[in-house]
């Protein structure tokens, strides 16, 4: 079970599955993942990141040691009382001994109530610098240049969107770009008017961010340079 502001998503255990069985029969709201490759034969886990209706949740599921043969099935049910419409994005790694073997990323969209489905191809992946933060393009894998990934046991996971576009790509140090000029002495989350974390709340001096101040909740923009932590 995964978990984000209170609502949940759950994901099936990993298990062979015949092309006839449907893992999100007798399910409200699901999304059958099908988890594919053409050189990988198999994984004992699978390792899921997934925004939905912009909430954010991750889990493993499988056991290590108990291998299985792909390509295989599972279900991803939502537990979320609102949008009719759930965007999904997700960033899934197959491991086998808890190594990362093979990713895939990917979308779909699911309406309340309804079932949807989404083919996940698992290939090798490049390397990131664990607890780098990198822009979406920056390898094959990731596609949103707007998103920002922190690098997570071997794997860009997803860490924060941002409002216009984030720099550098190709570097591990990326932050999302404020598209305007900040007002000296006034507050602003990264992003917002000023370059920086979007989980991170500066004081503008000279329209740059300075006294970083880290928000464990998150960043809220309210405007005019009075931005504030959560």
């Amino acid at each position: 079970m995964i978990r984000g502001r209170g609502v949940a998503v759950a994901a099936g255990v990993v298990a062979a599955c015949s092309s006839t069985a449907d893992p999100c029969a007798g399910m409200a709201t699901c999304v059958r993942l099908d988890v594919d490759s053409l050189g990988i034969p198999e994984v004992d886990q699978l390792e899921l990141d997934v925004v939905y209706a912009d909430l954010h949740a991750t889990t493993t599921t499988g056991t290590p040691g108990q291998r299985v043969s792909l390509p295989f099935s599972i279900p991803l049910t939502i537990d979320l009382p609102s949008p009719l419409q759930i965007p999904i994005e997700l960033v899934v790694a197959g491991k086998l001994g808890g190594i990362v073997v093979g990713a895939d990323t990917g979308s779909t969209t699911v309406i309340q109530g309804n079932h949807a489905a989404i083919a996940m191809f698992l290939e090798p992946v490049q390397g990131c610098t664990e607890g780098g933060v990198y822009c979406g393009g920056t390898f094959d894998l990731l596609r949103d240049g707007e998103t920002l990934y922190r690098c997570t046991g071997g794997i860009p996971t997803f860490y924060a969107r941002c409002s216009h576009f984030c720099s550098p790509h190709f570097a591990d140090d990326a932050v999302c770009v404020g598209a305007g000029l900040c007002r000296d002495g006034g507050t602003y989350c990264g992003g917002n008017l000023l370059d920086g974390d979007p989980g991170t709340l500066y004081v503008c001096m000279g329209f740059q961010g300075t006294t970083p101040r880290p928000c464990p909740a998150g960043c809220v923009i309210h405007g005019d340079g009075a931005d504030t932590c959560k």
